[in-house]
């Protein structure tokens, strides 16, 4: 099996996986989370923050961005532009997004925020307890981090997205830190 083959099994066993949780309990290990996050020292001297927007079974992160609307800080979630390339545009209230073709939120313009950001909060199907993360296969955030600076890379997930090992390339960028409902794995510590 290729590279690509077994990342794109390892995708559809993975999201299947994660599909499986009820919405509920999906909920509930969310803000266990979010809770996890706070307890993170980069969060109370963060001053700007990008962050994905969640879709279907991902982690939620409408609370979240909520949140950090309310604490006034430089807030910044992911558009996808020219099919291929991913800008962070600055937001500063939900109402200021629309489903896109997928149906997934998005910013309505395409003003893009500077860099750097002091946390970035990542999405992803898989990821190992060493940092590594399998995203959907287009790309858009390991290009976009080789592209811009990130003091702390997040990864949140749901414990049962974690696995032993991940197909990797060159060009997958490593988390810094991952936060699921049960733990916080630091990943600059030498293991």
């Amino acid at each position: 099996m290729t590279l690509l083959e077994q990342k794109k099994h390892l995708r559809t066993v993975l999201k299947q996986r994660r599909s499986l949780v009820s919405e509920s309990k999906r909920r509930v290990m969310s803000q266990q989370i979010y809770k996890y996050l706070y307890e993170i020292d980069e969060f109370s001297h963060a001053k700007s923050i990008f962050c994905y927007i969640s879709y279907l079974s991902e982690v939620e992160t409408h609370t979240l961005i909520n949140d950090f609307i309310g604490q006034n800080l430089a807030l910044a979630v992911p558009k996808i532009i020219k099919k291929s390339e991913m800008i962070a545009v600055p937001l500063s209230d939900l109402s200021d997004l629309e489903p896109d073709k997928m149906g997934i939120l998005t910013p309505k313009n395409n003003q893009s925020a500077s860099a750097p950001f002091d946390i970035a909060i990542t999405p992803g199907v898989g990821f190992t307890a060493t940092g590594e993360r399998l995203g959907y296969g287009k790309g858009y955030y390991d290009r976009w981090f080789s592209q811009n600076k990130v003091k702390t890379k997040i990864g949140v997930a749901f414990e049962i997205q974690l696995v032993e090992q991940l197909p990797t390339e060159k060009t997958d960028v490593s988390l810094d830190i991952l936060v699921t409902e049960e733990r916080i794995i630091d990943l600059r510590k030498a293991f």
